[in-house]
């Protein structure tokens, strides 16, 4: 298992920073944002950071494992998601992550997302739909059917968040081929919070894992362990409070190591 510290982890973070923060902590993995808008504007890379993140890639021995985000509005836009998968793939990315928030035609965006692989696959790169709470592709079962009606080979980001966010449960993570489940991202929460609250939540205010009550052994039990798993829990707090970069990805080591720790005795008993 490789683990990711995910870049929404580490907030209004550099890229630089990011991957430094990364090698520092022991994690194998970063994922970058490189389609703007990024919820962070200091994340965002750009191409003239490429050579700074090459030297420091190649450095640190960290490695790009996905790009972040590219939102299936339109054959039109997918056209424009060129530049940044062209960058991404000079990084050493091996996968980008589509998301799907607006359009209710599903069948349109079928076609899109069959774009997408098309596009992404002229750079070497896999696709990966992460369901998002609130959008129109917000559930593991919504994914996979995309998926299926697009004709194409792509997988999904399984994050925990979302799916306790979307009244999820085990057995929706069982009823999902696991072929299909490439990325894990692990965060912890709240039993319940309101919408409201949860539109700052999940950009800016996620739990560390053992944090909050997240079922997070049952469902982390219920995924593969040959795929990556990242921690995706900003915190906006830990910023602001002046906590280093790298003080940050130590603690989100330390939370990640130690849930996967009881989820392995939980699958070996």
């Amino acid at each position: 298992m490789q683990l990711s510290l995910d870049c929404m982890t580490l907030t209004n973070t550099r890229p630089v920073d990011l991957i430094r923060s990364a090698k520092i902590a022991g994690f194998d993995l970063v994922s970058l944002w490189l389609q703007p808008p990024s919820r962070f504007p200091l994340q965002l890379v750009t191409p003239a950071m490429e050579k700074d993140c090459v030297a420091v890639l190649a450095d640190s021995g960290v490695h790009v494992h996905s790009l972040e985000v590219f939102d299936l509005s339109s054959a039109e836009v997918i056209k424009s998601y060129r530049p940044a998968l062209e960058l991404g793939a000079r990084l050493g990315a091996k996968s980008a992550v589509a998301i799907h928030v607006r359009n209710p035609d599903r069948a349109a965006v079928a076609a899109v997302l069959a774009a997408f692989v098309e596009l992404a696959g002229e750079f070497g790169l896999g696709v990966n739909i992460e369901p998002l709470a609130m959008c129109q592709t917000s559930t593991l079962a919504q994914a996979g059917d995309l998926i299926r009606a697009a004709g194409v080979d792509a997988g999904i980001v399984f994050d925990v968040y979302h799916l306790v966010r979307t009244g999820g449960t085990v057995q929706d993570v069982r009823a999902v081929d696991p072929a299909l489940i490439r990325h894990v991202q692990v965060n912890d929460g709240v039993a319940s919070i309101s919408a409201d609250a949860m539109r700052i939540e999940v950009s800016e205010e996620r739990m560390y894992p053992g944090e909050g009550v997240f079922p997070l052994v049952e469902l982390l039990s219920a995924v593969p362990a040959n795929v990556a798993w990242g921690i995706e829990s900003p915190s906006r707090r830990r910023a602001e409070s002046g906590m280093a970069p790298e003080m940050q990805a130590k603690e989100a080591m330390a939370a990640l190591r130690q849930v996967i720790g009881k989820v392995k005795s939980r699958v070996t008993r």
